[in-house]
């Protein structure tokens, strides 16, 4: 039998690649039969991507944070034919890991590298547990650059991106750790209405593909993902559509907020979670924003362009990724 051609692609700049890096060194040194890269700017990692694409590779490990994993995604799309595309492995080398803990080896980033090695030492077996997702491709930002990522937000979810730059991952957590210690702060905040969290942004939706068209509305929160699993079991995306792309939105002054919050991070809504107190929620394939403000893709800060249209976000793939146990 063939033996399975597997690659890493590392970038040694990710969050928790700093201070793993070199202990990881030696041990990835005992698998010669992995061809392995490091990339550390989206030019590299082009480069490289180009380079793979006519190859036949049949699996593609990505050792980064959430960043690196939609840039590398997004590169897969451009110049890797979609027939040829291999199965992916994704294992938690940033800070904050949200995409890992979906679609990643299980575990924290030493349980991720233990069940990598084991993968690899049982001789890259193709015919383990896999799951397909997409990647959200989003246009009309103010850079004028197409982007992708894998969760996407606004409203409260850049103040508690603030916090948790400044106060959580300054402090040097990460993982979900400070991805649970940033909700509770964040919640506690907008159940008492703190400005420092409780900033709505007024945002005008639309879903091309259903009825869907919603005039401005400031909004308290607006989150979009095509992950099943956020941080912590959390899986807020429970209404209709057959879409990839899972949207809720929490209009300002949505009623029962304390009282609704925690079943609407179960995506199972209770009585209080409904489309006339302030709550909805959807699956699509495709989405329209507009609203003048910063957003959240995969932990990057990026400026909305509304003169220039409507923010459009779209699903692309699948990509199919090998889950590690």
């Amino acid at each position: 039998m063939k033996p399975t051609r597997a690659v890493l692609i590392s970038n040694p700049a990710s969050g928790n690649n700093r201070r793993a890096w070199a202990r990881l060194q030696p041990r990835l040194a005992h698998y010669p039969q992995l061809e392995q890269h490091i990339t550390r700017t989206v030019e590299e990692a082009e480069t490289l991507i180009r380079r793979l694409a006519d190859s036949d590779i049949q699996v593609l490990a990505i050792n980064g944070g959430d960043g690196t994993l939609a840039c590398l995604l997004g590169l897969l799309l451009q110049h890797w034919p979609q027939q040829r595309r291999p199965a992916l492995i994704v294992l938690p080398g940033g800070t904050a890991n949200m995409s890992a803990g979906d679609v990643g080896a299980a575990g924290s980033p030493r349980k991720a590298w233990k069940r990598f090695f084991r993968w690899l030492d049982r001789g890259c077996p193709l015919n383990g547990p896999a799951h397909e997702r997409h990647i959200m491709q989003v246009e009309g930002l103010a850079d004028g650059r197409i982007h992708y990522g894998m969760f996407l937000g606004t409203g409260a979810i850049m103040q508690a991106t603030q916090y948790a730059h400044s106060k959580v991952h300054a402090r040097g957590l990460g993982g979900e750790i400070s991805l649970g210690l940033t909700l509770v702060r964040t919640l506690w905040g907008l159940a008492r209405r703190d400005p420092r969290f409780y900033q709505p942004t007024p945002v005008a939706l639309r879903l091309p593909d259903s009825s869907i068209d919603r005039p401005e509305t400031p909004m308290l929160i607006l989150a979009a993902s095509t992950l099943e699993r956020l941080f912590l079991g959390i899986r807020p995306f429970w209404g209709s559509g057959d879409g990839a792309v899972g949207l809720t939105t929490v209009r300002a002054g949505a009623r029962h907020f304390p009282r609704a919050f925690a079943s609407i991070l179960r995506g199972r809504p209770n009585r209080h979670v409904q489309p006339e107190l302030g709550y909805e929620s959807f699956h699509t394939r495709r989405l329209e924003l507009v609203f003048d403000g910063m957003l959240n893709l995969d932990g990057e800060l990026l400026q909305t362009a509304p003169s220039t249209g409507p923010l459009t976000v779209t699903a692309r793939g699948p990509f199919r990724f090998l889950r590690l146990t």
